[in-house]
Protein backbone atom coordinates (compact mmCIF):
# COMPACT_ATOMS: atom_id res chain seq x y z
CA UNK A 1 0.00 0.00 0.00
CA UNK A 2 2.70 2.60 0.83
CA UNK A 3 4.34 2.11 -2.56
CA UNK A 4 1.13 3.23 -4.29
CA UNK A 5 1.07 6.38 -2.16
CA UNK A 6 4.69 7.10 -3.14
CA UNK A 7 3.93 6.50 -6.83
CA UNK A 8 0.93 8.84 -6.61
CA UNK A 9 2.99 11.55 -4.93
CA UNK A 10 5.74 11.22 -7.55
CA UNK A 11 3.22 11.56 -10.37
CA UNK A 12 1.59 14.64 -8.84
CA UNK A 13 4.89 16.34 -7.97
CA UNK A 14 6.35 15.46 -11.37
CA UNK A 15 3.31 16.91 -13.13
CA UNK A 16 3.57 20.19 -11.24
CA UNK A 17 7.31 20.40 -11.91
CA UNK A 18 6.73 19.86 -15.64
CA UNK A 19 3.94 22.45 -15.67
CA UNK A 20 6.23 24.95 -13.94
CA UNK A 21 9.34 24.48 -16.08
CA UNK A 22 7.82 23.59 -19.48
CA UNK A 23 7.51 27.19 -20.81
CA UNK A 24 11.11 27.91 -19.81
CA UNK A 25 12.59 25.04 -21.85
CA UNK A 26 14.01 25.37 -25.35
CA UNK A 27 12.14 23.81 -28.29
CA UNK A 28 14.82 21.19 -28.84
CA UNK A 29 14.65 20.10 -25.19
CA UNK A 30 10.85 19.89 -25.36
CA UNK A 31 11.06 17.70 -28.47
CA UNK A 32 13.60 15.39 -26.83
CA UNK A 33 11.44 15.00 -23.72
CA UNK A 34 8.36 14.19 -25.82
CA UNK A 35 10.30 11.68 -27.94
CA UNK A 36 11.60 10.03 -24.76
CA UNK A 37 8.09 9.74 -23.29
CA UNK A 38 6.60 8.25 -26.46
CA UNK A 39 9.59 5.93 -26.91
CA UNK A 40 9.19 4.54 -23.41
CA UNK A 41 5.46 4.16 -24.03
CA UNK A 42 5.93 2.15 -27.25
CA UNK A 43 8.68 -0.03 -25.77
CA UNK A 44 6.46 -0.80 -22.78
CA UNK A 45 3.61 -1.82 -25.11
CA UNK A 46 5.87 -4.30 -26.92
CA UNK A 47 7.23 -5.68 -23.65
CA UNK A 48 3.67 -6.12 -22.36
CA UNK A 49 2.66 -7.93 -25.54
CA UNK A 50 5.68 -10.24 -25.33
CA UNK A 51 4.92 -11.03 -21.68
CA UNK A 52 1.29 -11.77 -22.49
CA UNK A 53 2.28 -14.17 -25.27
CA UNK A 54 4.28 -16.42 -22.93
Amino acid sequence: MPKYILIGLLVVIGTFMIMNYWPKLKEQTKNRILMLIFGIFFISIFILLILLMF
